[in-house]
């Protein structure tokens, strides 16, 4: 019986611990954990930069559909005054993602 609280109470702490894993994950965690294979978006090999366009062969097929597609807050970043920035100035995919809108202005959003 101790043994099955035991193990009960670790399953619980390994789920929240996961929960939160994927709360502050990179954006690559993120893909690997939906079995994105690295090469899909490292289409040139390992630790190449990704393409705007390999990018956006899985999010909405170029640029304006992209913005269409999240056209729904107050703000649409993908619809802006810079122009169709490339996708991995904010979206860092190894590292901490970056608003490049927050260089001029001060948003309060969290970039995937």
């Amino acid at each position: 019986m101790k043994g099955r609280v035991l193990l009960c109470a670790f399953a619980a702490l390994a789920a929240l611990s996961a929960q939160a894993f994927a709360a502050d994950a990179f954006l690559a965690d993120r893909h690997q954990a939906k079995s994105v294979a690295c090469d899909a978006c490292h289409a040139d090999g390992p630790g190449k930069k990704v393409s705007m366009e390999t990018c956006l062969k899985c999010h909405g097929g170029s640029y304006k559909k992209l913005a269409a597609s999240t056209a729904k807050g107050n703000i649409n970043f993908h619809d802006t005054h810079v122009g169709e920035a490339n996708c991995t100035d904010c979206h860092q995919g190894h590292k901490k993602p970056r608003l490049v809108c927050d260089e001029c202005h001060e948003f309060k959003v969290r970039v995937p």
